[in-house]
């Protein structure tokens, strides 16, 4: 009988189920890997809450407590605090993400290889979580159209996503800052249906790279991206997007500094 299982085997229940719903809904639903990973935590401990009121009612033995029938009214709690949370409207912040990489050369070399990424190799880039294990597409090329203000980098990445960054600040060798436009849906289409990045609970707004002058000769990049968040649980997203978009950064970045290395190379050899 159930009442006998161990505690062990209650308390590992909520995992299987959580693992078994996080294959079904990648296999069968073709749920993105990112909403997947973001809920895991959710399921597993509400799977706690629960599991709870049942260990306590395949316990008993011969007596049943009422107190354990009130307590499986929390299970009613999941239905009620869906209907809540349509009557508010969730709170909106603004966060940025920022990363940062120091190059030994001046930003006279810098400033061509941040306007124009020619074709990426698989070879080029860092290792990051994101791209490495949950498998989020990589940056394959960007191309820029015009100069100054207005001008449009045109972005590719993995899995024919495309998007558009429109140049709102151009200071040669100084700073590149853009507004970011998605004229198609390839990105959520090809990377999580259910993640638009000009969407309601999410807003990809603005990023740009600064240079900043060091000693030696040397330049520091800065690339940063602004989004706007509106969620119930913010701080829970805004932990991911730390993580996803920084993992993203860095892998840029990487890109960048291997290229302007070898710009400073040759120019060194010549």
């Amino acid at each position: 009988m159930g009442r006998n299982w161990s505690r062990g085997t209650y308390l590992s229940v909520p995992l299987w189920l959580a693992f078994v719903a996080t294959a079904i809904g990648a296999v069968f639903l073709r749920e993105g890997v990112v909403c997947l990973v973001m809920a895991l935590p959710f399921w597993i401990g509400f799977g706690y809450v629960g599991l709870w009121p049942v260990y306590l009612y395949r316990r008993q033995q011969r007596h049943v407590d009422p107190a354990i029938f009130r307590a499986h009214a929390m299970l009613l709690l999941p239905f009620l605090a869906l209907l809540v949370d349509q009557q508010f409207v969730p709170p909106r912040e603004t966060r940025t993400v920022v990363r940062e990489i120091v190059v030994d050369a001046p930003a006279a070399v810098a400033w061509p290889r941040l306007l124009v990424i020619p074709a990426i190799s698989p070879d080029e880039g860092r290792w990051n979580i994101s791209q490495d294990l949950l498998r989020l597409p990589r940056p394959v090329a960007a191309h820029l159209s015009g100069r100054g203000p207005g001008a449009v980098r045109d972005a590719r990445w993995q899995d024919d996503i495309r998007f558009q960054e429109i140049v709102t600040e151009w200071r040669s060798q100084e700073r590149l800052q853009w507004q970011f436009a998605f004229p198609d849906p390839s990105i959520h289409e090809r990377t999580d249906r259910h993640i638009q990045p000009h969407g309601r609970h999410l807003w990809i707004d603005a990023g740009g790279y600064d240079l900043i002058p060091l000693t030696g000769g040397r330049t520091k990049i800065r690339l940063w991206t602004r989004y706007h968040l509106s969620t119930p649980f913010n701080a829970y997203a805004g932990w991911w997007g730390e993580r996803i978009l920084g993992d993203i950064q860095d892998n840029v970045l990487a890109v960048v500094a291997e290229r302007i290395a070898k710009d400073a190379n040759q120019s060194i050899v010549r």
